[in-house]
């Protein structure tokens, strides 16, 4: 006999074909219903009020008056929540946004009265290979998904890098598998399935134990009228035993039964079963490149620089932090990140990303120069305190405002200037006292202060090249007058079109794509970062080539070749290209038109002193509509597989697409990557970053493709090759075609040896972690560098550093890059009392020794590892 549990539910997008507040109102309503049924049927025992806490904020921010009927409803397991605060894409945002997305979502929970300690992921886009990890650390043993899943059973055992794993059951029949139960049996139906019956064959032909589970809702439905007493009269009806219940009893009686279950490990990427919609990789790239840039400004700068300064007795704004991530965390909605929504989703978006670096910005505006503050006394001469936010030695170009002057009215109407360095014409001092070479990047005049006196103050933005900053590590930099000092030239313009350094000679070829002589291996790359454009049929969820393509290439062409920069330290090269293309699609969407658009791009590739990669800033002005535009790094290294950063790992996937003849949507050669691909050779290989462009693919001859623009009309549409169906409502997506102006950072490192063991990787985070200064007035200081702490060995790689939720201790997140166990080393330049292993929810476990100034401890390959140092 089957036992068969029903789970009522609703699977909610905050925003998806609808925005927000249009969704929220129906949301509302439902929810009234809910509390009403809850009030009148006490024999109505669940409802499965999605996995994301966030509804619950929204419905009382509308319904304050029934928080108590809420809070009861959850605390009695009436209602299930959580443990999101959104149900998030897995890789579009970065490992440490989904710790803080279940972070929040069960602070929230556990206030409203608790949280579903199930992993609930019905209908994001694929799993990343360490989700199991992630939520064991938060005390979750069981997860269940519909997408991204190849395996003969419902149930098994999904495996983190790690080790760590937890009982995983498939939806293989979808989460709405009986969004419509009646009380007959005979008549249910359900896609191809008439009757009851017919149905828990097919769940029972892949589940491992008699227990079944039926999901008795979809999206945006509400509480299926009377359904509890339709269950009742289908146990009475059905030799099978039938009842209501929640996703933590079918896992209880799961778990009872004992089944032999197999093992998967790795990322969950098929799309044999249920459509993975790849191109919302590249949908709306200009979304993806803003919630980089705001992760990066949260977990790199914001954060570690509070922490450091209240490491050294400044207060931990605890607060601003937590809402500048709640509405990031709002923004990593799969259906909002993946920008796969309605136009007016992604304009409220933007403004949610634009309230995100307000208050980062005005946090690091605060705390750095407190923080510079405490490392160096006050005093007379001005200075540029520099901070690294890596865990590595590093050179870096930095970039700082430098008040000049000030302007003031004088009482009797007249102008003064009060200068605000010893020389409007000054030098930049290393801490050894070297002359250092800087630039004027731009002049302004700002407003004033005005409560003293102020009107304006002359500002010039300027960036020089620090040198050997230690690892979490400061220097300090002084402003003096004029001094005659001879540089150390460290970057040499061979031509007007070569640069070179201690570890390249770039040449801009013709065509503007560049040849890279390696100095090390002495091996040369021709034809790097050529340009090429593909028309698209596709929507916002997948690419699709029309039945007649057109493929338009920079090679071979020619360029417009200057200097930009020739400077000591560092020297650009610019190449600016024209490609005609046709402005769109053709009327029957089966070629390109045959009007023509002319769209510029302008590629800046730059060297720097003691940086052993390559930068490259693209500005495109696209004019053309339908069309995906990709850069391309000709490797020339055959290869099986490619490497890519993933949440806390690096995912290694073939080349080779399978034949997916059985599949319901085409196998994509496109994949995603939070920042880093790699193609390994014998002897060495080559890396490619990119800021916010999370679509790569990468051919067996080893050509690396990363894509820039996706171009499309189209929320969802029936008729691509690709995928046989809709993904969504055909609604027209006009700024999905992102015409326009847009800017592109990514970078280019050949190197020799093998990328993990030689520590290659570290370069990633350098390049996406620049520098950072501030001004400040001090005296002489006894030290000129310093650090907070190192990190051994360099396999460890840092995550977080951030004051600890509880407001008592710091927590340092690291995870081991490497599948091999490591002993680990933190050398702190500051004192602690103690120290603790922690899970990812800061609960605090196994004491850990502390030596002195260093503080030891042991990972598992693999391992997230999270320390809450007291101090």
């Amino acid at each position: 006999m089957k036992q068969i549990i029903v789970v009522p539910h609703t699977h909610w997008d905050r925003e998806w074909y609808l925005p927000f507040e249009r969704y929220r109102y129906f949301m509302v309503r439902m929810i009234d219903g809910l509390l009403q049924l809850l009030d009148e049927e006490e024999e109505y025992t669940h409802f499965l009020l999605d996995g994301q806490v966030a509804l619950l904020e929204d419905y009382l921010e509308i319904r304050p008056e029934k928080e108590e009927d809420l809070t009861e409803g959850i605390a009695r397991g009436r209602i299930g929540t959580g443990p999101w605060y959104t149900m998030p894409d897995e890789f579009l945002v970065s490992g440490e946004a989904l710790i803080r997305n279940l972070m929040l979502g069960h602070q929230l929970g556990e206030a409203f009265g608790g949280v579903m300690k199930v992993g609930y992921l019905p209908d994001p886009f694929g799993h990343v290979s360490q989700m199991p990890q992630i939520l064991k650390g938060f005390g979750i043993g069981v997860a269940c998904m519909t997408r991204g899943v190849d395996w003969p059973q419902s149930e098994f055992y999904w495996e983190a890098p790690d080790g760590s794993r937890v009982l995983t059951h498939w939806f293989s029949l979808g989460y709405g598998n009986a969004f419509h139960l009646t009380e007959d049996p005979s008549a249910f139906r359900f896609h191809q399935y008439e009757g009851m019956q017919s149905m828990l064959e097919a769940l029972s032909e892949r589940a491992t134990t008699d227990v079944l589970l039926l999901m008795n809702g979809n999206d945006h439905l509400e509480p299926q009228p009377g359904v509890s007493r339709i269950i009742q009269k289908l146990d009475a009806r059905m030799e099978d035993e039938i009842w209501q219940g929640s996703l933590t009893d079918f896992f209880t009686r799961v778990g009872e039964k004992n089944p032999r279950l197999l093992t998967y490990s790795g990322e969950m990427r098929s799309a044999k079963h249920y459509p993975l919609l790849p191109g919302v990789l590249s949908s709306r790239i200009y979304l993806k490149q803003r919630n980089f840039q705001l992760q990066n400004l949260l977990e790199g700068y914001a954060e570690p620089i509070a922490a450091f300064a209240f490491v050294l007795g400044e207060d931990y704004p605890a607060g601003f932090l937590r809402q500048a991530w709640k509405l990031l965390l709002q923004n990593h909605f799969h259906d909002s990140i993946c920008a796969s929504s309605v136009d007016q989703v992604h304009r409220e978006m933007m403004i949610r990303f634009d309230n995100v670096e307000q208050i980062a910005e005005a946090l690091l505006a605060d705390y750095l120069p407190r923080l510079a503050h405490r490392l160096v006394q006050g005093g007379e001469e001005v200075g540029l305190l520099v901070f690294n936010p890596t865990s590595q030695q590093r050179n870096g170009k930095v970039e700082v405002w430098v008040d000049v002057k000030s302007i003031r009215s004088d009482p009797s109407g007249g102008i003064m200037m009060e200068e605000r360095l010893p020389s409007d014409n000054f030098s930049l001092l290393s801490p050894d006292g070297d002359v250092i070479p800087y630039q004027v990047l731009e002049r302004k005049f700002s407003p004033g202060n005005i409560l003293l006196g102020e009107t304006f103050v002359e500002r010039w933005r300027i960036t020089f090249v620090a040198q050997e900053l230690l690892p979490f590590g400061w220097c300090l930099y002084r402003i003096v007058p004029i001094q005659e000092g001879a540089y150390q030239d460290g970057i040499t313009l061979v031509q007007d079109n070569t640069l070179e350094n201690e570890f390249y000679r770039v040449t801009v070829q013709r065509d503007g794509a560049i040849h890279v002589q390696d100095k090390t291996t002495g091996v040369g790359y021709p034809d790097l970062g050529f340009y090429e454009d593909s028309a698209d049929s596709g929507d916002e969820y997948n690419y699709n080539p029309p039945e007649n393509q057109e493929i338009f290439v920079t090679r071979g062409s020619m360029a417009e070749i200057s200097v930009l920069e020739d400077e000591p330290d560092w020297g650009t090269l610019r190449a600016k290209n024209i490609l005609e293309l046709p402005s769109c699609l053709s009327q029957d969407r089966r070629s390109r038109s045959e009007e023509k658009v002319l769209c510029e791009i302008t590629m800046d590739v730059t060297l720097v002193r003691g940086v052993d990669r390559i930068d490259f800033r693209t500005s495109v002005d696209n004019q053309a509509q339908d069309h995906r535009l990709r850069v391309v790094f000709p490797s020339g290294i055959s290869t099986a597989e490619s490497i890519a950063q993933s949440a806390f790992t690096l995912e290694h996937r073939s080349v080779d697409l399978p034949d997916g003849q059985d599949w319901v949507e085409a196998p994509s050669p496109t994949h995603p990557t939070g920042g880093t691909v790699v193609v390994e050779g014998e002897g060495g290989g080559m890396a490619v970053f990119g800021k916010g462009l999370p679509e790569y693919e990468v051919s067996p001859e080893g050509e690396v493709s990363l894509t820039l623009l996706r171009s499309v009309g189209w929320l969802s549409r029936p008729d691509l090759k690709t995928r046989p169906s809709n993904a969504g409502p055909p609604y027209s997506t006009p700024e999905a075609q992102c015409l326009g102006e847009h800017v592109f950072e990514f970078a280019l490192m050949p190197f020799k040896g093998a990328w993990l063991e030689a520590g290659h990787f570290l370069e990633a985070q350098r390049f996406n972690r620049p520098p950072i200064a501030t001004v400040i007035r001090s005296d002489e200081p006894r030290e000129h560098t310093g650090q907070f702490l190192r990190v051994e060995p360099e396999e460890l790689v840092v995550s977080a550093i951030k004051g600890s939720e509880d407001g008592k201790a710091l927590i340092l997140r690291l995870y081991n890059i490497s599948r091999k166990p490591v002993d680990g080393k933190l050398a702190l330049n500051f004192d602690i009392s103690k120290a603790f292993e922690a899970n990812l929810k800061e609960e605090e476990g196994k004491t850990l020794s502390v030596e002195g100034s260093e503080v030891l401890f042991y990972a598992r390959g693999g391992e997230i590892k999270t320390i809450k140092l007291f101090l």
